[in-house]
């Protein structure tokens, strides 16, 4: 390759450095040669004022004769004298008090460099001298008066400044071309012919060719060039092969999850396309199962992030050793696997596979000593019967898992065509629940709770209902995970404090003095900033007693951040109000969560209650959350009771209050206390403090 024709003569490097050496060398003579003419300019001015005042001294002694004896002939004389000197325009001597006693004078000097020497200059200097009678008297006689044209010193200067001028910058570019010459000699043609000799390397072997060492350059910094040059072609020709090697590695990073070492989402979809070309020539079917890991975001929270990865590892490669040559698996995201099976002949082959992969999370995993236990929910979808695309596959086998979870989770489901319509009208309904406030489809109703020391009633739950206008009554258990994912659960929730606390008021007016509320917070509303001020707000507004006012939160609810979650309770805590825990048992380190956060009150489950006293396991966890309650001095109330057996059996472990049918389904507000009233032992609600 000839490198010097493919760079323009005005790209040479050569040609810049001459263009840039002489634009800076102009530059450097003019300001030099500007310097030298101001100082000149300078030192003429001082000049023609040190020639004046000389003069001036040269005149004055026979100007102040002239002029004590008022000869006027003498002192045109003395005056005439100066008129040889050509910068003298006028020279005069004043009498004190009378006009000149001489005056001479000459036209201004006519000059074709006037209008610049006068821009330098003053055109006109006038000096002046006072004159005195000799000794003793010293009495003042008049002055002498000389002015000077500058016309004259400024020509002379003008005329030395343009050879000043000329001459700077011809110095200047003389010694631009000199420094041109030499760095096209020392620098420029050596790097000339080493840009020849390196385009001549092959680049498939450039160890094969060395550049040659510039003679008299060896232990300079040209070269230092070449020698690092000659090592780097040297070092690239030995890597060649790591390079080939590196670039295998990125191909095969850039198709593998750097965690598990499983294909990605890309690759899956690759494999799936390869698999579907196939099995649509052989007539065959696939099975793709998306399995995802649930609740593994609370999972996340409880451990931290390396041993959440160690646990993903894990699932891996237990899954990984589970299924060897039989299928495909690949990692879809942070939680989701795939497993694609082939020549699948019935769908109960693929069910099989589902639940051999649920069975395969049964045995816990030990991560930092602490046994976790981890499920997951699988979704299947089939090929050709499905879908005939990757991306259909993908997404339906999503859904189907999706909506398995939302279901109950630790199962696994087939995609059936009616969960796209489920799945819209899902969607419908998120937007229903948008408008549902404003739209008065809410309502709450309250389910009495029951005090077993005192024995009667002594509050109710409030629980939010939505009357859809066209669907009916809508299941709390499916609009409220909606609200929270929309984030209307803020206004929900908001609406749900303020007429819990307004028929709180309204009881408590009528009589009812002794009533307390329930009341549920939610995850997005625990970490709301301000829900602390607006509980304050509403038990001021409605004057209610703070403990008659409690507010239940979930472990799931204070998970999420454990460290805001504390500091939120202990402000909202600081208002009086009873904070309880709700649903104890069924998340993680309910323990820890006592000793951190300032809880009044712990509910048992209903799903622990649910066969008591028959059931032996729940018999032991009932008994062994009331010791803890009675160990951190927490009340204790259980949910779910619906038979006296079950009555029996809390109140005969410690339990202090129980909520469920048995007690009273949730009503109305007027259904409430109608049931209140019919109630035998009825309390005294005329002492708040019987509660």
């Amino acid at each position: 390759m000839d490198t010097d024709k493919g760079i323009h003569s005005r790209e040479h490097l050569s040609v810049k450095l001459l263009k840039a050496v002489l634009f800076g060398a102009c530059v450097l003579g003019i300001g030099l040669s500007l310097v030298q003419i101001i100082l000149d300019a300078r030192r003429s001015s001082q000049a023609i004022d040190r020639k004046a005042r000389e003069m001036l001294a040269m005149i004055k002694e026979p100007a102040s004769r002239a002029v004590s004896r008022r000869d006027v002939d003498m002192g045109q004389e003395v005056l005439n004298g100066m008129m040889a000197i050509k910068s003298v325009q006028v020279a005069a001597i004043r009498l004190d008090g009378t006009p000149e006693l001489a005056m001479v004078e000459r036209p201004v000097f006519a000059s074709r460099y006037r209008l610049l020497s006068d821009y330098i200059f003053d055109p006109i200097r006038i000096y002046r001298q006072e004159l005195f009678e000799q000794e003793p008297g010293k009495k003042y006689l008049g002055e002498l008066i000389l002015s000077i044209d500058t016309a004259h010193e400024g020509k002379a200067l003008i005329q030395r400044s343009v050879v000043v001028f000329f001459t700077g910058i011809t110095r200047a570019i003389a010694m631009a071309l000199l420094l041109s010459l030499i760095y096209s000699a020392l620098l420029t043609k050596p790097l000339q012919r080493l840009i020849r000799h390196l385009s001549s390397i092959n680049p498939q072997e450039p160890g094969q060719q060395q550049l040659p060492m510039p003679k008299g350059n060896e232990n300079n910094e040209l070269g230092l060039w070449v020698k690092s040059a000659n090592k780097l072609l040297t070092a690239i020709d030995h890597h060649h092969s790591l390079r080939q090697k590196a670039e295998a590695r990125i191909m095969r990073l850039s198709q593998y999850d750097y965690l598990t070492r499983l294909p990605n989402r890309r690759t899956i979809q690759n494999r799936i396309n390869k698999l579907i070309k196939k099995a649509a020539q052989r007539n065959e079917n696939i099975a793709l199962l998306c399995l995802g890991l649930d609740d593994f975001k609370s999972v996340n929270a409880q451990v931290n992030f390396n041993a959440a990865e160690l646990i993903l590892i894990k699932i891996s490669d237990r899954l990984r050793n589970h299924l060897g040559n039989r299928a495909y698996l690949g990692r879809l995201g942070e939680d989701q696997f795939a497993v694609i099976q082939t020549q699948v002949n019935q769908p109960y082959e693929a069910a099989e596979m589902a639940q051999a992969l649920i069975r395969q999370l049964d045995q816990p995993f030990e991560i930092n000593n602490e046994q976790l236990s981890i499920t997951a929910t699988v979704g299947v979808t089939l090929f050709p019967g499905d879908g005939a695309d990757v991306d259909t596959l993908l997404q339906q086998a999503e859904f189907a898992m999706i909506m398995a979870k939302s279901r109950s989770r630790n199962r696994y489901q087939f995609y059936v065509a009616t969960i796209d319509t489920e799945i819209r009208q899902r969607k419908k309904l998120e937007m229903d629940l948008h408008q549902a406030l404003s739209h008065n489809e809410l309502s709450l109703v309250f389910q009495p709770q029951f005090n077993y020391q005192q024995g009667r009633l002594i509050g109710a739950e409030a629980l939010l209902r939505w009357k859809h206008p066209e669907k009916g009554l809508i299941s709390p258990d499916t609009f409220i995970p909606m609200a929270e994912h929309s984030l209307d659960i803020i206004p929900i929730g908001d609406w749900v404090l303020e007429n819990a606390c307004r028929q709180l008021h309204q009881w408590h007016t009528d009589g009812h003095q002794g009533l307390r509320m329930a009341i549920n917070l939610s995850a997005i509303q625990l970490q709301d900033q301000g829900i602390v001020e607006r509980v304050a707000m509403l038990l001021d507004k409605y004057q209610i007693p703070p403990g008659a006012l409690e507010l239940e939160v979930t472990e799931t609810a204070i998970i999420e951040d454990v460290e805001a979650s504390k500091a939120q309770l202990e402000n909202i805590k600081n208002t009086g109000v009873t904070l309880a825990l709700d649903d104890f048992g069924t998340g993680y380190s309910s323990l820890g969560y006592l000793k951190q956060f300032p809880f009044d009150k712990i509910k048992i489950d209903k799903s622990f209650v649910e066969g008591l006293p028959e059931n032996k396991s729940n018999v032991g966890i009932v008994e062994a959350i009331v010791q803890i309650g009675k160990s951190f001095g927490l009340k204790v109330l259980a949910e779910g009771v619906e038979t006296i057996a079950q009555e029996t059996f809390l109140t005969s472990t410690g339990c202090q209050e129980g909520q469920g049918y048995y007690y009273g389904k949730p009503l109305s507000s007027s259904a409430f206390i109608a049931h209140l009233v019919n109630q035998p032992n009825q309390p005294d609600y005329s002492n708040p403090g019987d509660s």
